[in-house]
């Protein structure tokens, strides 16, 4: 089937590989809307697409409102704070996500961060490239193995953090506030302000939820040891990140590893970017040619199953 042939129209929010857009072109005319999506691109075709792919972008109520047509929002990831899951779920559209097509390539990279904060890579970059010096004696590090990793959240990104940690030779304790996510679970697990108090380095990989905005605020930056670090690929709201700011700033923790924030680019001029133990990174974790290929190509054939095969999506998470 020709794209201009198709009888279905999706709409893409965000840039995603090509391989998902081929897919797509297949059963479907396409549109993209590239990034930054603004709500009022999206109000502008919406009302005639029969699915979207979302990538990037909120999707709320005046969205929904707008069409009549809607059958399907397949994300591109797991992540769903962006949509507004009581809206999209009263207007009786389902939701796919692309379970662990970035499993993998997250938990990698969660490894990279704190292994670059550890042993100071960014710092040793800087001074023999910018500074000119060889002082290795101020770059002195720390090593994984023997150290007290802290799990926030042992969902499928979680669990095989926790797996590549201790390869390492980490103590694990794990702490999840939804105890099914913590059956089977092969590790120590504790409560919240215990892992705080206990671990060398704090691993968050739990949802933004309103139960766990700012889960990381001053008061539990307190608990944390003095040499201790943070590390989140998760969500940026889960951390405050001006509290953040301020207890690293004042010695209170060793450092942070942040990937992620609340708002996607963030003000470049936050205390946060000015803090040299922080290590700052732009939302890369999941961003692999494996990783980003895998969630279009999911996404896109979750959408084939509803529009063609009439079927409903593989992981609607309204049915969990």
């Amino acid at each position: 089937m020709s794209n201009s042939d198709a009888d279905y129209n999706v709409l893409v929010l965000g840039n995603i590989r090509p391989e998902g857009i081929e897919a797509l072109k297949l059963f479907a005319h396409v549109t993209v809307l590239p990034e930054p999506v603004t709500k009022a691109d999206v109000l502008e075709c919406v009302t005639h697409m029969d699915a979207i792919l979302h990538k990037v972008g909120k999707v709320g109520q005046e969205i929904i409102d707008q069409q009549p047509k809607l059958q399907i929002i397949a994300r591109h990831g797991v992540g769903l704070d962006d949509l507004d899951l009581p809206v999209i779920d009263a207007a009786g559209i389902p939701v796919s996500t692309t379970l662990n097509a970035n499993t993998n390539a997250v938990a990698e990279a969660t490894i990279g961060l704190v292994l670059s904060l550890l042993r100071h890579i960014n710092s040793g970059e800087k001074m023999i490239k910018r500074e000119h010096k060889w002082s290795r004696e101020t770059l002195m590090g720390r090593e994984i193995k023997g150290s007290t990793v802290g799990i926030v959240g042992y969902g499928r990104i979680g669990r095989l953090v926790a797996q590549y940690y201790a390869v390492f030779g980490a103590n694990i304790i794990i702490y999840d506030a939804f105890p099914k996510s913590l059956k089977d679970c092969a590790f120590e697990t504790v409560e919240f302000d215990q892992l705080l108090k206990n671990s060398d380095i704090v691993s968050l990989h739990c949802p933004l939820m309103q139960e766990t905005h700012h889960l990381i605020n001053a008061e539990r930056l307190d608990l944390m040891k003095k040499n201790s670090i943070l590390v989140n690929t998760s969500r940026g709201g889960l951390v405050d990140k001006v509290a953040l700011a301020k207890a690293a700033q004042a010695g209170q923790i060793a450092g942070a590893a942040i990937d992620v924030f609340d708002v996607e680019p963030p003000n470049f001029g936050d205390a946060l970017f000015a803090c040299e133990t922080i290590l700052t990174t732009p939302h890369i974790a999941a961003m692999t040619l494996e990783a980003q290929t895998a969630m279009a190509v999911g996404a896109a054939e979750e959408i084939r199953h509803v529009l063609v095969d009439n079927a409903g999506p593989s992981n609607n998470v309204f049915d969990k």
